[in-house]
């Protein structure tokens, strides 16, 4: 029934429909002034536009919207200054791919002069520089040099941070040495360490998101991290839905979990190959956007990421989507485009479907960091594989990275200490 109001306007109440669309897309600035247009339609008593022109638009105008926050899941500072994008992912990937790029060395360069002028070799140990080739000297010189390094790849990430921070106008996820995965003392120090850094900077807290792997002593470092020192926490390498809600229970802020290798792990699953076409039933986006359906039932203050998309066809499936992070490949495909997702919570049959389902029977609070046989035997046999399966490989990846960002760290320290080393006034010149 239609209800008059005093605006001269027919209001007609909302219909409940079936969605032909769902999922998040690339929307450029005029879509989104023609689908506020059309939003308007719904309450007025003008026709609605046809489906096939919203077809050859690509979005449904009658169903609800929101922006998703892009990150540039890229190193090249130049990509983020021409995109109007919120923010920056920087990993061990996309920074040791341009490790041989000027702007990695320039980096590398400023991190290390800075830490060599504020801790200086002393005398003594710049003799040994001089005659490095004795081998019972060799030792103590690689100690040297290793101190060196890990507080210049700390000033590198600073650096290179605050650089990105010029280029976006939201916050920078950066990552800690991956290699410490298996301490949470070392990767609570080493955060911290970090983070003051941007504090003696005066950059703000929410600008500055601190990447730690979702192994649980990653989960356990985040939840030092935020309950003891404020510390913003992006957990990576999220699987699946009970993982998920152990790094919500952390008080991490941001969640991040990578499509390809989720899908590719039930695409491939005991080795062989399981075919399942890319839509809502496959099995990897319904892991997905049941941890998506918790963080939105539960109203909770999380956001999640979505990482490693390989096409828009994966995308488009994912409805309520926080945030995506985008490499310069997809970049470059929505070029004066944003990204909006539609949730299809006006879809007569949402609410049985079986993402909705499994988030809503899934515990809020959850109680996964206090199982008494730990965070690992508290998932089901299945998610313990797709996270060993995820996670294992991504850190042994990172790992190669982490070496070649190290290399290019240790030719620099090299180069400086040979050049403070170099005696200018040698004996054989002596009158």
């Amino acid at each position: 029934m239609s209800v008059p109001s005093t605006d001269g306007y027919v209001h007609h109440p909302q219909k409940h429909r079936r969605a032909k669309y769902q999922g998040t897309y690339p929307f450029s600035k005029e879509d989104k002034v023609r689908l506020d247009l059309w939003s308007s339609t719904h309450y007025m008593a003008l026709p609605e536009p046809s489906s096939n022109e919203a077809e050859e638009m690509g979005v449904v105008p009658s169903f609800p919207y929101k922006d998703v926050l892009i990150y540039g899941d890229t190193a090249n500072i130049m990509a983020l200054y021409f995109r109007d994008i919120w923010g920056c992912l920087l990993t061990p990937e996309n920074v040791s791919d341009m490790a041989d790029t000027s702007g990695i060395r320039y980096h590398v360069w400023v991190a290390t002069k800075k830490v060599v002028d504020a801790v200086p070799l002393p005398p003594d140990c710049l003799s040994l520089w001089r005659v490095r080739q004795r081998s019972h000297d060799k030792h103590t010189l690689r100690k040297l040099r290793k101190v060196y390094v890990t507080r210049i790849l700390r000033q590198f990430l600073f650096e290179l941070g605050l650089a990105m921070l010029g280029a976006v106008k939201g916050s920078v996820i950066i990552f800690l040495d991956t290699r410490l995965h298996g301490s949470k003392i070392d990767m609570v120090n080493e955060a911290c360490a970090l983070v003051g850094l941007f504090d003696r900077a005066d950059v703000r807290r929410w600008r500055v998101v601190i990447t730690l792997p979702a192994t649980e002593e990653g989960i356990r470092a985040a939840q030092i991290l935020t309950s003891k020192y404020s510390i913003g926490v992006h957990l990576s390498m999220v699987t699946s839905l009970a993982h998920a809600c152990a790094c919500i229970e952390a008080g991490a802020s941001m969640l991040s979990m990578n499509v390809a290798p989720i899908l590719t792990w039930f695409e491939k699953k005991d080795g062989d190959e399981v075919e399942h076409a890319i839509d809502p039933g496959h099995p990897g986006i319904k892991t997905i956007q049941s941890s998506i359906n918790y963080i939105r039932q539960n109203s909770l203050n999380t956001s999640l990421l979505l990482t490693d998309i390989r096409d828009w066809d994966e995308l488009k499936q994912l409805d309520g989507v926080d945030a995506a992070a985008l490499d310069q490949k997809l970049l470059d495909q929505i070029s004066g485009r944003g990204l909006t997702t539609w949730s299809p919570e006006m879809m007569e049959d949402y609410e049985h479907s079986p993402a909705y389902v499994c988030a809503r029977e899934a515990n809020y609070p959850s109680n996964y960091l206090n199982h008494w046989r730990g965070f690992d035997m508290a998932l089901s046999a299945k998610d313990r594989s797709l996270m060993s399966s995820v996670v294992d490989i991504r850190l042994k990846q990172n790992k190669v990275f982490m070496e070649k960002i190290e290399g290019v760290i240790k030719k620099e320290v090299d180069k400086r200490l040979y050049v403070d080393a170099f005696d200018v006034h040698p004996s054989w010149l002596s009158p």
